[in-house]
């Protein structure tokens, strides 16, 4: 089939949106597919396709009924998206257990739960670094115009924390920002190095249970995860991530990823291959594929 994925990215502009459409693109062209990509000032081409997949995080994008399916992955910002324009689409996927049983009720057309997820051709522990040689607290994000409670905690009680991403500069000591950019390239390796990463949902994605795909990278590529309190994600990795839901809840975590780091890497590395195998593109690509067969 011709796909076109409507990719909320701007042109030029490689945002985390843009890297998801390209290796969805790569495991639809590996299993035979045609692809073709409209960032998001080209969403209004109407060229056509036998599948329309919108990737549907911050921007709005109207289906039009010209015979193609129309898919909507609700992969981020569920407070954005109404409920008559789920049922605008053919079929939707929303990247969260809990919320898609919500949506079931309330929604006629199909809706399936996909989370987000990992190249695996990609992530994955990059060098023979020995567990206890890891070193350095991580996190890599932009401010999004916020105070990141995670990062700002980790200054406050002087963790060694180092940062990548934009717009930190009027927060944070500089000393502190490795870069206000990363190549996606380049994350493999920093996760395949660092002693443990910090994590963090938006508000909304809490609130319904989306997990960002940060965290399926990152535990690819065997590294602890401090992270917010997000059930669905609890439900998954019980044992295998440390949460927190306040300061003091924060501080533990870092002190016992301290105290029993090699405890803490071992339930990590034994969940790689889970990964692998649940929470790949390739497995996403299939199921899409299964589902659109049933139509």
């Amino acid at each position: 089939m011709k796909w076109i994925i409507k990719n909320p990215a701007p042109l030029n502009q490689k945002w985390g949106d843009f890297y998801f459409g390209r290796s969805l693109t790569k495991y639809l062209k590996r299993l035979g597919h045609e692809v073709k990509t409209h960032y998001y000032e080209e969403w209004n081409n109407n060229e056509k396709a036998d599948v329309i997949l919108v990737l549907r995080g911050y921007h709005l994008y109207k289906p039009i009924n010209d015979g193609a399916i129309n898919i909507m992955w609700n992969i981020s910002h569920p407070d954005f998206v109404s409920l008559e324009e789920y049922e605008s689409y053919d079929i939707v996927f929303v990247a969260s257990e809990t919320y898609a049983r919500e949506l079931k009720k309330r929604v006629t057309k199909p809706v399936y739960p996909l989370l987000q997820c990992t190249d695996p051709e990609q992530f994955y522990i990059k060098d023979s670094l020995m567990d206890s040689n890891r070193e350095g607290i991580i996190f890599v994000g932009g401010t999004r115009g916020v105070k990141r409670s995670c990062v700002i905690w980790s200054i406050k009680h002087g963790f060694p924390i180092k940062v990548w991403g934009g717009g930190w500069q009027k927060f944070i000591n500089k000393e502190k920002i490795v870069a206000g950019h990363i190549e996606n390239e380049e994350i493999p390796n920093l996760y395949s190095q660092a002693k443990v990463i910090l994590n963090d949902h938006w508000a909304d994605m809490l609130k319904y249970g989306f997990i960002n795909n940060r965290t399926f990278d990152a535990l690819a590529c065997g590294l602890p995860i401090i992270s917010d309190f997000n059930e669905e994600l609890f439900k998954l990795f019980p044992t295998e991530i440390l949460y927190y839901r306040n300061e003091e809840e924060f501080i533990k975590c870092i002190k016992n990823c301290d105290l029993n780091y090699l405890q803490i890497k071992k339930r990590v590395n034994n969940v790689i291959p889970k990964i692998r195998d649940e929470f790949s593109f390739e497995n996403r690509v299939r199921m899409m594929l299964k589902k659109i067969e049933q139509q």
